[in-house]
């Protein structure tokens, strides 16, 4: 790998809300244990009828909240525990001056609050009789601001709404602000909720002839720093971020998965340096059907099967399809592989969905010594 890896963005800190619990810790230990996340719940549009689903376990779908966040909706209740997490994991503060500490968030905003919302415009005598305190909740950048303005971050503040793409796409923008000298500190990742108004969403959007996968929510949020930074403000690295990369495909145009990943994951280690054989770990999105076939196909074609010694995990399969908070969950099994530890070699996060992937490649903190991380596939 190249040198210079102390002047890239790091990862000093993380936790979780998934349907494994909450916290690092719950989603570490449901990580090794392999456990099956989804579970039955009550269908809320036609109740009795089972609906599989990754839910937050203990998360109160409604309660009167305090002044201010009774309107609240379910995401951004879930992003404001969530960011709660890492912060008082981090003693309540992220050690650095609130106008130099942001927060970049990959949602896809809540379905819900936005039908309801409009619902009720049509509802009503007068379009603008509706419940003023709800609108907030229809903006995408809710979850995000509401954070921010509850833990008192003051520097940008950036919600990207790009689907099972976003995850990703949140650190490349982190990485670009710290690059700018546009923030010292970034919490940084994704989070979506669960309803069953997306749950029907994600069923229209598969309605081509495939099964709709069970629908998760939660998410997982980094504070992502310069390494010299974090080295000031205390923390230790937990992996260095070396680089993303995305790439468009068009099937009709004769475009597919397995090429466009390929050229994605060769782009990416040629920029950053770094050699296939120096990967341990591959992080896959792994989807049901025939992209997850191609996604298997460009890796093995880049990396070898398992018995080439690369590691390899899918924790989508075990917590629900997350939209844009699946690759965050990817990220934080990439850390979570190791335990609390640093990062001892290169890991790869890849996703394949219609007509885009992605990948991004974590590497060891500058200054500790790459290990192999052991064999098998989970």
């Amino acid at each position: 790998m190249t040198a210079g890896t102390a002047d890239r963005p790091v990862i000093s800190a993380w936790s979780a809300l998934s349907p494994w619990g909450e916290g690092a810790d719950a989603f570490r230990a449901g990580l090794a244990a392999e456990e099956n996340a989804i579970t039955t719940v009550d269908s809320e549009f036609v109740p009795g009828t089972p609906v599989r689903a990754g839910v937050v376990p203990g998360f109160p779908v409604d309660y009167p909240g305090t002044r201010g966040t009774r309107s609240l909706d379910r995401l951004t209740r879930l992003t404001l525990r969530l960011s709660g997490l890492v912060i008082a994991d981090q003693g309540g503060s992220l050690g650095s001056r609130p106008e130099d500490t942001g927060m970049v968030l990959a949602t896809s905003g809540s379905l819900r609050t936005s039908l309801e919302f409009t619902g009720q415009s049509y509802r009503e005598r007068q379009p603008f009789h509706v419940d003023v305190a709800r609108y907030p909740s229809t903006a995408t950048n809710c979850a995000a601001s509401r954070s921010a303005i509850m833990h008192g971050l003051k520097g940008p503040n950036t919600t990207l709404t790009a689907g099972p793409a976003g995850g990703l796409l949140a650190l490349g923008q982190a990485a670009r602000l710290l690059r700018q000298g546009r923030a010292e500190v970034l919490l940084v990742g994704a989070a979506e909720e669960y309803t069953e108004d997306r749950a029907l969403l994600e069923e229209a959007l598969h309605g081509d002839g495939g099964t709709a996968p069970p629908v998760a929510e939660g998410g997982a949020l980094f504070v992502v720093e310069l390494a010299e930074g974090a080295a000031a403000r205390g923390r230790t690295a937990l992996a260095t971020l070396l680089g993303c990369r995305f790439r468009a495909y068009h099937p009709r145009s004769g475009g597919d998965a397995d090429g466009a990943l390929r050229r994605c994951v060769t782009d990416l280690l040629a920029d950053t340096g770094t050699s296939s054989d120096e990967l341990t770990l591959v992080v896959r999105s792994d989807p049901d059907g025939p992209l997850g076939e191609q996604e298997n196909s460009a890796l093995i074609s880049l990396l070898g099967g398992p018995e080439h010694g690369v590691r390899q995990l899918a924790p989508g399969h075990r917590l629900g399809y997350a939209g844009s908070a699946g690759p965050a969950f990817q990220v934080a099994a990439a850390l979570a592989a190791n335990g609390p530890l640093p990062l001892r070699a290169p890991a790869l996060i890849t996703f394949v969905a219609d007509g885009r992937v992605g990948a991004a490649l974590l590497g060891a903190p500058a200054g500790r010594p790459t290990r192999h991380m052991g064999r098998g596939t989970t």
